[in-house]
Order: structure tokens, then sequence, then C-alpha cells
């Protein structure tokens, strides 16, 4: 039995690996292909960027020479899927951080007074918007 995959992004009989992705499918089918020859050490350098960014090495050298001609989009790295984590959970802490001064502020209104977690959910919500200024930061850096 051959240790080769049996598809490109599975990993080899016997080996454990992360599962990456395909680029865009469409439909109808792309018909036109390129053959691109490499060395060992060139193909094991465009594998490893590959796995990098998530990608199959013909999805990744696909979606390379496009970025680059200007027709097509740069696939994202495994930072940029970090920060985009990052910034979603930013967003959400903010979203309930919201709903809880909402209610903090509809109790004083109401002559209630203010509730026992109010400080706990200001000083929730200057974490969060702290930790979204961070990544707004290295957002900004990295787009120049």
């Amino acid at each position: 039995m051959s240790a080769e995959p049996l598809v490109e992004g599975e990993p080899a009989e016997g080996e454990r690996g992360a599962f990456v992705r395909d680029r865009a499918h469409r439909f109808p089918g792309r018909r036109n292909a390129l053959k691109v020859l490499y060395d060992d050490v060139e193909v094991a350098s465009v594998r490893a960027a590959a796995q990098l960014a998530g990608l199959t090495a013909s999805g990744f050298v696909a979606t390379a020479g496009l970025t680059l001609s200007g027709a097509g989009v740069a696939p994202a790295t495994s930072a940029d899927r970090a920060l985009l984590a990052e910034l979603l959970q930013g967003r959400t802490a903010l979203g309930r951080y919201a709903v809880n001064l909402n209610q903090a502020v509809a109790a004083l209104n109401s002559g209630v007074g203010a509730p026992v977690w109010l400080l706990q959910a200001v000083s929730g919500c200057a974490r969060a918007s702290e930790r979204m200024d961070q990544a707004t930061v290295v957002l900004s850096r990295r787009l120049g």
C-alpha cells in the first residue's frame, strides 16, 4: 500500500493532519489547467505555505497566482483567522454588556437604584472595548 494521500488535503495512511480546504468551487467548473514543475525543496516550500493558509497545494498555487495577477483575493492566514475570532468575540461581549448596561439604566430611571452587578458590567465592557481596540490596531498595521 502506498503512503501517499488518496485525495490532496487528506493525511496519508497512518498520518495525523489538519483538514485543509479547496479554494471556492464554481459551476460550471473551470476548464483551463496549468502544469507547474518544482524541485523537492520548492514543492516542500509550497506545501508548507499552503498548509499555513489552510489550503490544498494546488488551491494555494492557484490563489497566489490570481492574487499576484490582480484577479483574485489573497487567502486568509491563520493569523487573520485568529484576529477575526478575536474581533467576533469582542463584538459578542460588547453586545452582552450593552444589554446589561441598558437594564441598569432602566433600573436607575425607575427609581430602584443601581443593580449590584453594575460595576462588574462596566468593567467587563471596558475590558471588551480594550480588546477590540487592540485588535483594531493590529488590523490597521497589517493593512498599512
